[in-house]
C-alpha cells in the first residue's frame, strides 16, 4: 500500500506518519512547505508520478476566524484543493479520505449529530469544508469522509492542547464554557483512519471519542489529572467578540464506524488520561 498525505505536518498528520512507520507502510508526506495542494498542476504532476493507492487529505485552513475574514482563502484551500485531489484520485483509481468537521452543522440540535443529520454550516469554515465533502462525493468512486471535532494531542494547535504541553503555565487562563461538542485524540483518530483505509467500507463517518463537553470541562479534568496551579476562569463565547459564529451544541455520534468495525471509540476522559501521561513521561 502506498499512501499520499496532505497536511502531514499537522497534529493528525504527525500521528498518522508515526502509525504508518510502525506498520511499515510506504507513504509520501507533504505540507505547504513542500507542496501547495491548491496548485492543481503541480499536485497532479506529483501524484501521477507517485501513484498512491490512498490519498489522505488532511490539509486545511482550520482557523475558523481566519476563514471568516478571508473567504477566498478558505474556499481555495478547503474546497478547491479537495476538488483537485478528488479528480486526481479518480484518475489514478486511488481511494480518497477527506477529513471534515462538526462545523458543517449549525449547532441547533438537542442531541448529537449522526451521519444522516442535515448539515447547515453557519461559518465560512463550515461552508468551505462542506463544499469539499460535495466534491468528494460527486467525483470519487471510492471515498471516506471523516467528520471529527475538537482535536487534542501533543501537536494540536487548539488552545487547551497548547496550554497542556507548556512547561511554564500561566497563573490563569480563560476557557469557553458555553460551547459543547465531542473531543478527539489525534492518536485515536489516526488509528480509526487506518482501519477505514484498509477496508472497502466507503462512505461518511463521524469519528470522535465518546461523551461530549465544553472546553471548560476539558480544562478542569486536565487540572485534576495534572495538578497544575493555573486558575481556570469560565468565559462565554460572546465575551470574546470573535469574527466567526460557532455551533453552540455540535457533538457527533460515531454509530456508522462502531457498527461497521465492531468497536467503539473510548471516552475522551480516558484518552485525555493517556495524553497527559505521555506529556508527563516526556517532560
Amino acid at each position: 500500500m502506498k499512501i499520499f498525505i496532505s497536511g502531514a505536518d499537522g497534529a493528525l498528520g504527525t500521528d498518522m506518519q508515526n502509525l504508518l512507520r510502525k506498520e511499515g507502510i510506504n507513504f509520501k508526506p507533504t505540507d505547504i512547505n513542500q507542496l501547495d495542494i491548491a496548485n492543481f498542476r503541480k499536485t497532479n504532476e506529483i501524484l501521477l508520478n507517485y501513484r498512491p493507492d490512498v490519498i489522505l487529505h488532511f490539509a486545511a485552513i482550520s482557523n475558523v476566524d481566519t476563514c471568516e475574514k478571508n473567504k477566498d482563502l478558505a474556499f481555495r484551500v478547503n474546497a478547491l484543493s479537495t476538488l483537485g485531489l478528488a479528480i486526481i484520485s479518480r484518475k489514478i483509481n486511488a481511494k480518497m479520505l477527506y477529513v471534515s468537521t462538526n462545523f458543517v452543522f449549525d449547532g441547533s440540535s438537542e442531541k448529537p449529530y449522526t451521519e444522516y443529520s442535515q448539515p447547515n454550516p453557519i461559518s465560512e469554515y463550515g461552508r468551505s469544508k462542506f463544499l469539499g465533502e460535495h466534491y468528494v462525493k460527486d467525483i470519487c468512486d471510492r471515498y471516506y469522509i471523516v467528520r471529527t471535532s475538537w482535536l487534542f494531542g501533543e501537536n494540536s494547535k487548539t488552545f487547551v492542547s497548547r496550554f497542556l504541553v507548556e512547561k511554564n503555565k500561566p497563573s490563569s487562563i480563560d476557557v469557553i464554557c458555553d460551547q459543547f461538542a465531542s473531543f478527539t485524540y489525534t492518536i485515536d483518530l489516526a488509528d480509526a483512519i487506518f482501519l477505514l483505509i484498509k477496508s472497502e467500507n466507503y462512505g461518511t463517518y463521524h469519528v470522535v471519542n465518546k461523551d461530549s463537553g465544553s472546553w471548560l470541562d476539558f480544562a478542569l479534568r486536565s487540572k485534576e489529572l495534572m495538578n497544575f496551579k493555573t486558575e481556570i476562569n469560565p468565559i462565554k463565547t460572546e465575551e470574546l467578540n470573535l469574527p466567526a459564529p460557532r455551533p453552540r451544541y455540535a457533538p457527533l455520534d460515531s454509530r456508522n464506524f462502531e457498527f461497521l468495525f465492531g468497536q467503539g471509540m473510548r471516552t475522551w476522559q480516558d484518552a485525555l488520561s493517556e495524553f497527559i501521561k505521555s506529556i508527563k513521561d516526556k517532560y
